[in-house]
């Protein structure tokens, strides 16, 4: 049968008890991340105008987070999807790379809503540990398929939201079935909202989320969807994967949902591909080098993060998303205040003609054809400093990853700058505890006061 009977029927038969206490530990620190994240982008921009826009279906439902009232379940769930992904600084699973929580959680969260408000803490957790491996198993199956200009997040990020649902609803196989395939019929993802810098980038992964609870409703409703999903002649692997897709690999590790562990949390609210260059940007930065102590860094990354973050910036013309994916931007920033964090990536302080002056004039990026084309690491700096001295500096782990994870301290400085940001109300180890309270099987109507 398709791969689709695969995965649905393990993600309605997956119990808390099946999760590893690694696992249960990466998925609560997943979901703290994200929820941060989400609470600190509420005001983006962009989003003041979707709410106004999506009112007019009504204002009854599920929770729209940071106090803007309630929305039809879809519509919630997409407002709070833009809202946790329009910073750039939720998680990505390196080797593909997507957005595995803001592809699952908002939907899901918006479900537990309307449908089991009572739901417990580990229903959920073992819902979000199903939903995010789904996710991030089709993703690494099937491999980034970037030169044909698809975003990865949105095609295989919406399986994992599907089956987190049908695991939370406790769903047969077949009625899973159907909702992936109604999910398939939908699915669609460019890169072109990237390539030109638009706002729009913010608002597609939570289409699929507005996506997974339509498909969703259909399948409860009893409306067949194609069964095919994965394997058919017009299914996910041919569609979208050129016919190529380790299928070996999919049923690996399946029964625990282990790939939650590898997944990475960020550090910097940018493209990833763009934190190994910021990594070596604060530590010239620790060593005393300012911009002025530089004539010319060169720097030498993958081919795919010349192609996702390796254009020119012009500071005088860029925007948000623009920067949000510069490589010479970031490392400008890094280098002149030892920091990179959210308030850099408003309109006001991407003007700033020192940072933008640097990141044009002496900061030049070329790809490394002995890398491969996807990688992220390493990434090595060559550096001229204005006395003549030459330094070469190498990035071979990404701060926030597996290899070099954050730490507890860590993620909670990341909430802390989030909360201060989005200037809410939530207190961070207020947030923190009560979603660790998830774990001891407290209720999600916890967090779901928090957030509302």
């Amino acid at each position: 049968m398709d791969l689709a009977y695969l995965l649905a029927g393990n993600a309605v038969s997956r119990n808390f008890t099946d999760l590893s206490t690694q696992t249960v530990d990466a998925t609560v620190s997943g979901l703290i991340d994200s929820l941060a994240c989400a609470l600190a982008g509420t005001n983006s921009h962009g989003l003041e105008q979707a709410r106004a826009a999506l009112s007019r279906w009504g204002s009854n439902g599920c929770s729209v987070w940071g106090g803007f009232g309630r929305a039809p379940a879809p519509f919630a769930a997409f407002l709070n999807a833009v809202s946790m992904h329009a910073l750039d600084y939720d998680d990505t699973d390196d080797k593909v790379p997507l957005h595995a929580y803001g592809m699952v959680l908002p939907g899901l969260l918006a479900d537990v809503e309307e449908n089991r408000p009572d739901c417990d803490g580990r229903e959920f957790l073992t819902a979000m540990a199903v939903g995010v491996d789904g996710a991030m198993r089709i993703g690494r199956a099937g491999g980034p398929k970037g030169s044909r200009g698809w975003n990865y997040s949105v095609i295989s990020g919406s399986t994992g939201a599907v089956l987190a649902i049908a695991r939370l609803r406790r769903w047969n196989t077949e009625t899973t079935v159907d909702a992936l395939g109604h999910q398939l019929t939908q699915t669609a993802g460019s890169l072109q909202s990237i390539i030109d810098g638009s706002l729009a980038k913010r608002f597609q992964p939570a289409m699929m989320v507005k996506n997974v609870l339509m498909s969703a409703a259909l399948a409860h409703a009893g409306i067949d969807g194609p069964r095919n999903v994965y394997e058919g002649k017009a299914g996910f692997i041919n569609l979208y994967q050129d016919g190529v897709f380790d299928r070996e690999a999919l049923p690996r590790g399946l029964e625990q949902c282990a790939l939650v562990e590898d997944l990475s949390l960020k550090p910097y609210p940018a493209c990833r591909f763009t934190h190994a260059p910021i990594d070596l940007s604060l530590q010239l930065h620790q060593s005393g080098i300012r911009p002025q102590d530089v004539k010319h860094i060169r720097i030498r990354v993958s081919g795919q993060a010349v192609n996702m973050v390796g254009r020119k910036f012009d500071h005088r013309t860029a925007g948000i998303v623009d920067a949000q994916f510069s490589i010479a931007y970031t490392v400008a920033v890094g280098l002149e205040r030892g920091s990179v964090l959210i308030r850099d990536f408003t309109e006001e302080t991407i003007r700033d003609p020192v940072v933008g002056a640097f990141a044009a004039e002496k900061i030049s990026i070329e790809a490394d054809e002995s890398l491969p084309l996807l990688g992220m690491v390493p990434v090595t700096f060559e550096v001229e400093l204005g006395n003549g001295q030459r330094l070469e500096l190498t990035a071979r782990d990404v701060s926030g990853s597996p290899e070099k994870r954050m730490t507890a301290a860590q993620l909670r400085d990341k909430v802390v700058d989030c909360l201060g940001y989005g200037k809410s109300r939530v207190d961070a180890d207020e947030l923190i505890a009560t979603v660790n309270g998830l774990r001891d099987g407290k209720p999600v109507a916890t967090v779901l006061r928090l957030l509302a």
